[in-house]
């Protein structure tokens, strides 16, 4: 099954802001800005939200969620 290119943005957006999440969390990073972090956080949070609500809406995404019978 393929899913729609919106999708595979998303997903892709959300993944790239998780690793810079991942990243800023990092020991020497978080020693330095707190704030920084938590902004990392709050963009990764908002990439998951716009990919989690187009999914719901999605004919593609529901097809691939289905399961087989």
């Amino acid at each position: 099954m393929t899913i729609c290119q919106e999708c595979e943005n998303l997903l892709r957006a959300f993944e790239c802001l998780e690793i810079r999440y991942r990243v800023a969390r990092s020991a020497v990073l978080y020693r330095i800005s707190t704030e920084f972090a938590a902004k990392q956080q709050v963009d990764m949070e908002r990439a998951r939200y716009d990919m989690e609500e187009h999914m719901l809406i999605c004919p593609f995404a529901a097809a691939v969620a289905a399961p087989c019978r």
